[in-house]
């Protein structure tokens, strides 16, 4: 996926889900971000022009 909010270039994530959203489609992503100690496991909701299959 394209980075998040405050990240560049491109995350490693988990698709999870499908949604139909008013604006479109949206994926539920899991993706890890560095924490205070050690990687954070976040999960999000991101419309599906900012996912990419690597």
């Amino acid at each position: 996926m394209h980075a998040p909010p405050g990240a560049d270039g491109t995350v490693p994530g988990l698709l999870v889900e499908w949604r139909q959203h008013s604006g479109g489609w949206q994926g539920r992503v899991a993706y890890a971000v560095p924490g205070p100690h050690g990687a954070v496991l976040v999960e999000a909701w991101f419309p599906a022009g900012s996912l990419e299959q690597r």
